[in-house]
């Protein structure tokens, strides 16, 4: 979902910039052809033919690729200083926008070193001005510039990170939540449509949990719960997911491995809770459900068959793993 918005935003900035270029550079094609300024008039012209060709591309792949931000963002500043040099020192203030759009476009590290060249493409013009005066205080107020747009981005950048964690973790422990489960399982049904890459769901519900909260409190279960994703987490593989999806229910995504071998991890994780997880009356144990991701399933028929599995393993006496069908 995140993923999704991200993509949506910067679509977004792409098609934003090929009406702006559309809308207030095209007109400058015309009215300076007609002056006799021809160069300017084809600078102008590829920006319009670059900002439509990649709204284009963007529109037609329905997502806005790193490649096509790089190149919308390089059109941009070498536009901008072309402009500037063709007409110094007049059109300077071109750079102004090119500058903030780079942020928008880019990472603000990448941000930071495009608009630190393009600066200094703009040093020549500076030092031809009549006084220094003039030369300082045209590259102070574009650094002024390019610089509270660069903190600007990066604090953007922090609180989007913050935002991401708080929708996609898990509050009490700190696991992914269920919104970043079905995102990953989405990667992992597009890694299977895509590569045959073999994915396996094991759902794990810990057994008479409820019991815990009535007899000692909902603080007592949450520290089980701690300790429960705690365990998880270290046990799982590298290569694997973990998740609580909620209450007492957890989920591993075991990415590239077929049904046996998920059944082996799950057992291993059902000894582990067993012998490491415990309450004040003693040990704790769960009920293990897995399910490898069949073709054309969709993600809910997927999830529902390794839920079912857990409630077959409760129904068979709890504390043990079984198959989905």
């Amino acid at each position: 979902m995140l993923t999704d918005l991200k993509n949506k935003f910067q679509r977004g900035m792409v098609y934003l910039f090929a009406i702006l270029a559309s809308l207030l550079i095209a007109p400058f094609c015309v009215i300076r052809y007609l002056n006799g300024e021809v160069a300017n008039a084809i600078v102008d012209l590829a920006i319009v033919i670059v900002a439509l060709s990649s709204a284009i591309y963007t529109y037609r792949r329905s997502q806005a690729t790193q490649l096509i931000s790089n190149i919308t963002a390089l059109l941009y500043s070498s536009g901008a200083v072309a402009v500037a040099h063709l007409n110094e020192p007049n059109f300077v203030f071109w750079l102004f926008p090119a500058l903030i759009a780079n942020f928008f476009l880019l990472s603000a590290k990448a941000g930071l070193i495009a608009n630190s060249f393009t600066i200094a493409a703009i040093l020549p013009i500076a030092l031809h001005l009549n006084n220094t005066t003039e030369a300082f205080a045209m590259i102070a107020s574009l650094l002024m510039c390019g610089s509270m747009a660069y903190v600007f981005a990066l604090l953007t950048h922090r609180q989007q990170l913050l935002l991401q964690n708080i929708a996609t973790q898990d509050a009490l422990t700190g696991l992914g939540n269920r919104r970043a489960m079905d995102e990953e399982m989405r990667l992992s049904m597009a890694d299977f449509a895509r590569k045959q890459t073999p994915v396996t769901l094991i759902v794990l519900d810990l057994d008479f949990f409820k019991m815990v909260n009535d007899k000692f409190g909902h603080n007592t279960g949450d520290v089980v719960l701690v300790e429960l994703a705690n365990l998880l987490s270290k046990r799982i593989r590298k290569t694997d997911r973990v998740f609580r999806f909620g209450g007492e229910e957890f989920v591993v995504i075991a990415r590239n491995t077929v049904i046996s071998d998920a059944l082996i991890i799950a057992e291993q994780l059902r000894v582990q809770i067993e012998i490491e997880l415990n309450d004040p009356d003693g040990a704790l144990t769960a009920s293990f459900g897995c399910a490898e991701l069949l073709p054309d399933e969709t993600l809910e028929e997927w999830f529902i068959r390794a839920d079912k599995a857990v409630y077959q393993a409760k129904q068979q006496g709890r504390n043990c793993v079984v198959a989905a069908d």
